[in-house]
């Protein structure tokens, strides 16, 4: 069925953004919340988050958010004033209310209703906040002494009481705090009061009403005139010198934007522009526009640079020419700032997809019986939005990982001498130009003993070969597809997909997976990424008569090796590296060129690269230095094509084709190699003739 919303197009783009934004961070939140407990800041940032989401639901005539927003604000307006405490029955019901609101905004981005009960789960929910309500201790009497209340508001000069007065939300919330205004008019001048009284007559009033007055009445003769006033609650009622500021600074927050469901003056509907901000939000298709405009300006920067050489040595010192030869280079320098900027304003910090996992993690150790702690550090960690995007599902799958199988019943912990409750560290930081991200857990660690049993069972390898593998080498055949130690399959593991997923996506991405473990202690997966996929500097290399990149995160050191050096193992080409040995792959052989001759005759030129901790030699035909270049992708008419990953566009408009660094690695290591010849045979001899 279709869904009727009052709101253009825009305005419900910069709905979608701002409401997805806060749905995210209150799975975080509601965690910490069962976690840490109840904090007046940590309340006030959920209570600000729901009533924002209500207001923005009701601007845009989502009715059924609005409906249910509202009921879940009753709970936590119960919990904020100590009617309610937190428990794991109360956080369940904040959660069954998250998820429903989350299937409501998709609503708004189908423009489709679903069949989703509301009504049913805010009445729930008002239920659950009016039967807690009603268990708990009885209120005071009214004329009992009122908890001294913080004050948003300072005080002004001549005040003698200060009052904060509560109202039940609904059509009739500004009459009665209109109302309230009257009654106190008779017996009290009323200095200041927030929202103003000009406000409250707009109907720019919510669910609280702070006021400042000068009266010679009691508290009690004040606390009488507003007692006629229906619907109204005197929430506190102080003389001016019992106030706090102190309480205030540390208890009140300071006023939030008021949402857009006001209909004063100031408060625009979505897509409005508050007057005085910093910020603006930007559709990501033109950012990513912007970036190919920026490297099409990158590319022609390279290539004047190299004209202006060209020129110089053809006709020498020319006063014209050393004008376009300054010019270019202030160009340079402009396209170089103007890159960049691009690149800052794709930046997010990956708190943005860290948030979603302590939701994750909750509920997989409640499911489990386990008890278990998520550290997360490094939350401000910026990276480009097209890894983000990527990051999110490996995480995922490690994250389960380390709770399924790392982490131990809380019987074996504290059998084994462990806290019941398990750690998980989930941590981010910039190291050179990558994002390195540990996924640790404290828990069983991995058994490479076991791993290759396993290994051995499924026929990936024979007995002998498995009890020949070191320990580091062995738990990396978790890694491998289809493979997995768990004795029952589950709807959460057992299949073996999800680590052959990890490092498949991580690698796609340019990036790398380490695994290191302790058995008994457990165990740290790390994940190093590049901060962009957009531009990445490379070694330009030949191969064939034709240009190849290789990222230049990916290479270690470059090497003349003798062709008397280079040994045949299995097939395979290899040469000793300080000791090591490092497997070859001659990439002429990999693109199906025909074979090249060696440089000199006598060496052959080889790139180090390494993934993980893996280590290959690609031989090449030459080097042709180092380029920062514009990654472009191959496009749906080219496809994929076994070795390459992407393409650039270099100065002088050729085509380097940029190399699948990971992909083959990964094929080396396991032993797939099906590298064809120009005429279609496959390499069976070296491409350079040995000695």
């Amino acid at each position: 069925m279709e869904l009727h919303l009052d709101a253009t197009p825009e305005e419900l783009h910069v709905f979608l953004a701002e409401t997805t934004e806060l749905l995210d961070g209150l799975d975080a939140q509601l965690v910490r919340l069962e976690q840490d407990g109840a904090s007046e800041a940590l309340l006030q940032e959920i209570f600000r988050a729901a009533h924002t989401i209500k207001g923005s639901g009701a601007a845009i005539g989502h009715v059924r958010m609005a409906r249910l927003t509202h009921a879940w604000e009753t709970l936590l307006d119960k919990l904020r004033h100590g009617e309610l405490t937190i428990s794991s029955a109360l956080v369940d019901r904040f959660f069954e209310a998250l998820d429903v609101l989350k299937v409501l905004a998709g609503e708004v981005e189908t423009g489709e209703q679903t069949d989703t009960e509301v009504e049913s789960l805010a009445a729930a929910l008002e239920a659950f906040a009016a039967g807690e309500a009603a268990g708990a201790a009885a209120a005071p009497p009214a004329h009992a002494p009122t908890a001294i209340r913080p004050t948003m508001l300072p005080a002004p000069d001549g005040a003698t009481h200060h009052v904060l007065l509560g109202f039940d939300p609904g059509d009739w919330t500004a009459v009665r705090a209109l109302q309230a205004l009257l009654a106190l008019d008779s017996a009290a001048d009323v200095l200041v009061s927030h929202p103003s009284r000009g406000e409250v007559e707009q109907g720019a009033v919510k669910e609280r009403l702070e006021l400042w007055l000068r009266s010679e009445k009691s508290g009690a003769e004040l606390r009488e005139l507003l007692a006629n006033v229906d619907e109204t609650r005197v929430l506190s009622l102080q003389l001016a010198e019992e106030v706090s500021a102190a309480a205030a600074e540390a208890e009140w927050p300071a006023p939030a934007p008021r949402s857009s469901e006001a209909k004063g003056a100031e408060s625009p509907r979505p897509g409005g522009v508050r007057g005085g901000s910093t910020t603006v939000r930007i559709d990501v298709e033109r950012l990513d526009n912007l970036l190919n405009l920026v490297g099409e300006l990158v590319i022609d920067r390279t290539r004047l640079l190299e004209l202006g050489r060209a020129l110089g040595e053809q006709i020498g010192e020319q006063r014209l020419l050393a004008d376009l030869s300054e010019t270019t280079l202030h160009l340079g320098r402009i396209t170089d700032e103007l890159q960049a900027e691009v690149m800052k304003s794709r930046m997010l910090p990956i708190g943005t997809v860290f948030s979603r996992f302590p939701r994750v993690v909750r509920d997989l150790a409640a499911r489990q019986g386990k008890r278990v702690e998520l550290v997360v550090e490094g939350q401000e960690t910026e990276l480009d939005r097209s890894v983000i995007e990527e990051i999110g599902d490996p995480l995922v799958h490690l994250l389960r990982n380390a709770v399924d199988h790392g982490v131990e019943a809380p019987a074996d912990r504290l059998a084994r001498g462990k806290p019941e409750t398990a750690r998980v560290r989930l941590a981010a930081e910039h190291v050179e130009n990558s994002i390195v991200i540990l996924v640790e857990d404290d828990g069983a660690g991995v058994d490479a003993e076991r791993v290759r049993q396993k290994a051995a069972e499924r026929g990936m390898l024979t007995a002998e070969a498995a009890a020949r593998l070191s320990e580091s080498e062995a738990i990396d055949l978790i890694f491998a597809p289809g493979f997995s130690t768990a004795k029952e399959i589950s709807d959460i593991s057992g299949r073996g997909v999800g680590m052959d997923i990890v490092r498949t996506n991580v690698e796609r991405l340019g990036g790398s997976v380490e695994v290191q473990s302790a058995l008994g202690q457990g165990t740290r997966f790390v994940l190093r990424l590049p901060l962009t996929l957009a531009i990445v500097q490379a070694l330009l290399v030949r191969v064939a008569g034709d240009i190849h990149a290789l990222p230049l995160s990916s290479v270690t050191e470059t090497l003349r090796v003798p062709l008397r050096d280079i040994q045949r193992m299995h097939r395979q080409e290899a040469i000793l590296l300080r000791g090591r040995v490092l497997p070859l792959v001659r990439l002429n052989a990999v693109f199906g060129a025909a074979p090249s001759a060696a440089p000199n005759g006598k060496d052959a030129l080889v790139v180090a690269v390494r993934v993980g901790d893996r280590q290959v030699g690609l031989m090449v035909d030459a080097l042709l230095g180092e380029q920062e270049v514009v990654i472009k992708a191959l496009g749906p008419v080219i496809g994929q094509v076994p070795g390459i990953s992407s393409a650039a566009i270099l100065g002088d408009g050729t085509v380097a084709l940029i190399v699948d660094v990971p992909g083959l690695v990964q094929q080396v290591a396991a032993g797939r190699q099906e590298w064809r010849c120009a005429d279609g045979r496959e390499q069976a001899e070296p491409a350079f003739a040995l000695n």
